[in-house]
This record gives structure tokens, C-alpha cells and sequence, in this order.
């Protein structure tokens, strides 16, 4: 059976575990002691800056997800991890959609005049390019379903404008991961977003009357903003969304 390690368990790893159980043998780590007992595994290891995220049996697999948030020393972690990497382990990194810029009209994965070359994602992706040939690069989308509401967080608030969203709801997410896995896809580059693109005015208004909170405003009624394209991801994969319009992830 194929070995597969969660590198960073929040919202996204923890909700890897019981899909991918069922076909591989799971290990996971995570940074503290406290968030260790919440994984329910048996090879589950701490990896921080103490022992400069090294322990040797969480190396020893065929796949490595990497889903740990891109804050504080973020780059730093990738390099010390891939330091400890055989060539033939599979990565698969989950970037963000956040490294296109906010313009206007359809991106793609091939537009890279609307990347912003400044931003963390962006250089972890290029790094882990260059430097690991075993590579997927999952650029996902604004993070929803279940406890992540949108709208909740804006509820009584007034934003600027309305704009189209770029969502994905969870269960995607973990589905498609398995999928590349599945497959065992060695490389690739892709936008993981629901693809239907409602703007936020509808999608805030239903879940306020939903949930019972607040509705947000608007200053003004124009819709702007990117639509991020996922059409390589169902062409090249086959990929099925199990949600595929924002209105409808809760």
C-alpha cells in the first residue's frame, strides 16, 4: 500500500485523513503537542522549528501534501522540508488563487501577466518547481462550506463593491487530491475553484437569511473583479464537481 504524510493538519489536512485512509497508509504531523491529539492516527509526529521539521519516518513515503498556511517563516519550512525529500517522492502543494492580481476578466493557469511576482505563494510555487521534479501545484480557491460561511464575517458591514467570488467548497478540495493521487499525476499546475461564479450580494444575501446574521452592504451596485477559470482541471482530469455553484455550499 502506498505511503502518503499530511504536512500540516488544519481545516484541509484533518479532512484528508478518513477519504484517504481507506486506500493508503496515513502519516500526519503537525506543529504542537496539543494539536498532535487531535489527529487521528497512530504515526502522527510534531515537526517545527525545534527540530527543524526533521523526523525521519515521516520522510520515509511516496506522496507528501503539503497544506500549511503561508505565514511567518513559510518559505523557510518548504526548503527544510524538500532538504529531506528522496527525488521520487511526490508533492503536492497547495498553493492559493490570492497570487493573481486583482484585475478584471478570465485567468487561466497560463496567465502569467497577472501574477504578482512579489507574493510569498507565488515564490514557494517557483521554488518547489525548480527545485523537486515531482510536483503538483494546486492554486485553490476562497475556502468554504461547513463552518466557513460567506458573509459571516462582513455581516452588518458596508464593502466598497460587489465582485464575483472564487470558491471552493472543501469537499472538492479533498477530492481532487485524492484524485491526484489516484492517478499518480506527476506534475502539474492547476486552479482548484468551483466553476460557477456568483457575486458576493447574492451569495451574502442568502446565507444572512440563511443563518440568521446581518447582511452586508454595498456602496455600489457594479460587479467587478476575476473569474478564475478551472477548465483545465475538468478537460485534462475528467473532474466532476461535487459543488459546483458557491450559492448552494451550505
Amino acid at each position: 500500500m502506498r505511503i502518503v504524510s499530511i504536512f500540516g493538519c488544519g481545516w484541509i489536512g484533518k479532512a484528508l485523513i478518513p477519504i484517504l485512509k481507506e486506500s493508503y497508509t496515513l502519516k500526519a504531523s503537525t506543529r504542537s503537542q496539543r494539536s498532535l491529539e487531535d489527529i487521528p492516527l497512530e504515526d502522527r509526529y510534531i515537526l517545527n522549528e525545534n527540530n527543524d521539521f526533521f523526523h525521519p519516518q515521516f520522510y520515509k513515503t511516496d506522496v507528501v501534501i503539503i497544506a500549511i498556511p503561508p505565514r511567518g517563516a513559510y518559505l523557510e519550512t518548504i526548503k527544510a522540508l524538500l532538504n529531506y525529500l528522496r527525488p521520487q517522492t511526490q508533492i503536492i502543494l497547495l498553493s492559493s488563487t490570492s497570487i493573481y492580481t486583482q484585475t478584471d476578466g478570465i485567468l487561466h493557469e497560463n496567465s502569467d501577466k497577472s501574477v504578482k511576482n512579489t507574493s510569498l505563494m507565488l515564490k514557494t510555487e517557483r521554488f518547489v518547481e525548480k527545485n523537486h521534479e515531482k510536483t503538483i501545484i494546486l492554486r485553490l480557491g476562497g475556502l468554504m462550506g461547513y463552518d466557513r460561511i460567506a458573509g459571516k464575517y462582513s455581516a452588518g458591514k458596508t464593502l466598497d463593491c460587489d465582485a464575483f467570488v472564487n470558491y471552493i467548497h472543501r469537499d472538492d478540495v479533498v477530492s481532487i487530491i485524492k484524485l491526484m493521487i489516484d492517478k499518480k499525476v506527476s506534475s502539474d499546475l492547476l486552479n482548484v475553484v468551483a466553476p460557477l461564479h456568483p457575486c458576493k450580494k447574492d451569495i451574502y444575501d442568502k446565507n444572512a437569511q440563511q443563518f440568521g446574521f446581518d447582511k452586508t452592504l454595498f456602496k455600489e451596485n457594479k460587479i467587478l473583479g476575476k473569474q478564475i477559470s478551472s477548465d483545465k482541471l475538468k478537460e485534462k482530469y475528467h473532474y466532476h464537481f461535487l459543488k459546483e455553484n458557491p450559492l448552494h455550499f451550505w
